[in-house]
């Protein structure tokens, strides 16, 4: 696997783009912070306001823009330049696998869809990417997306929610794609991807990734990425804010924590083939990171697919 594959698989993500917004006259939607989820509006037509609560002031979104909020930041769509609109309700109703949100009456103003993400909370790749990624799809494999999303909006036949769940996976990755292919590069915080796009990580963290279970020694990664040792240790505080070995650790974690919920090994061998040396072991490195024993967290996760169905 690629890298983006890998942190794709190990981010464990599901979601959906199953809600299109159709926005006449005044309006106002606010979106609350989400731990473990990712949001992203995709302007169709028409022209909004975006005002994220750590910023100052609104930003203007037209016809071609996305926008996508990694780790869900609070935030509001609003018709008006403040976002102070508060009181403009908006209403919603179901139609096939979508959720239709309106307001006001004739021709809509504004049209957009919203795709939503639920994924891992270790996830290095919704941790390596900034609290907002602003782009721009015109001349993107997006507008395909969206032709695909609008014709199952347009007319529904059986299958539309598989259609439009596997789309969403399809957007994620095309999201993450045009990003990381930006020119000028964007910065990006302390993490994996930022290690990554250092061209001297780029091998070992790829090594650490294909095989993580490996018992890896610094002399091997330092070899891997063709630097002395002590240029290792600085090169990895720098990029990704953690040395080689914890980063080595937290790729066995998200990995184990993808078996737990994926399949039906015991403990004892999630552990042993993630690289642990033992259960016990693998389990207080677990319960430090997710604040859950295995055993818990993969009860957590049966639950959750229960309530599903």
């Amino acid at each position: 696997m690629d890298i983006l594959d890998k942190l794709v698989a190990l981010s464990q993500v599901s979601g959906s783009v199953d809600v299109q917004c159709l926005f006449q006259g005044e309006w106002y939607v606010r979106h609350e912070a989400r731990r473990g989820q990712g949001l992203v509006h995709i302007v169709t037509g028409g022209e909004c306001w975006l005002k994220a609560d750590a910023d100052d002031k609104a930003r203007r979104l037209r016809a071609g823009d996305v926008v996508f909020f990694p780790r869900t930041a609070a935030h509001v769509l609003s018709s008006e330049a403040g976002c102070s609109n508060s009181g403009a309700a908006v209403a919603a109703q179901r139609s096939g696998a979508f959720t239709l949100k309106h307001s006001g009456t004739g021709a809509a103003d504004l049209s957009l869809f919203c795709a939503r993400f639920s994924y891992d909370t270790q996830a290095d790749l919704m941790a390596g990417l900034p609290e907002t990624v602003l782009l721009d799809m015109r001349g993107t494999p997006l507008p395909h997306l969206v032709s695909l999303l609008q014709a199952e909006v347009d007319r529904p036949q059986p299958g539309s929610k598989a259609v439009v769940d596997a789309l969403s996976a399809v957007l994620l990755v095309s999201l993450v794609r045009v990003f990381l292919a930006e020119h000028p590069v964007r910065p990006l915080p302390e993490g994996l991807l930022k290690g990554w796009r250092d061209r001297r990580l780029r091998g070992v963290i790829q090594a650490v990734l294909d095989d993580p279970a490996r018992a890896w020694t610094i002399e091997e990664m330092a070899d891997a990425a063709t630097v002395s040792r002590a240029q290792l240790m600085r090169l990895f505080k720098a990029h990704t804010g953690t040395s080689p070995y914890a980063f080595v650790n937290r790729i066995r974690l998200q990995q184990a924590a993808a078996m737990l919920k994926q399949g039906a090994d015991s403990v004892l061998s999630v552990a042993l083939s993630c690289g642990f040396g033992s259960e016990t072991h693998f389990g207080k490195a677990f319960k430090k990171a997710y604040g859950l024993t295995p055993g818990q967290y993969r009860k957590q996760a049966d639950a959750a697919e229960d309530f599903v169905i």
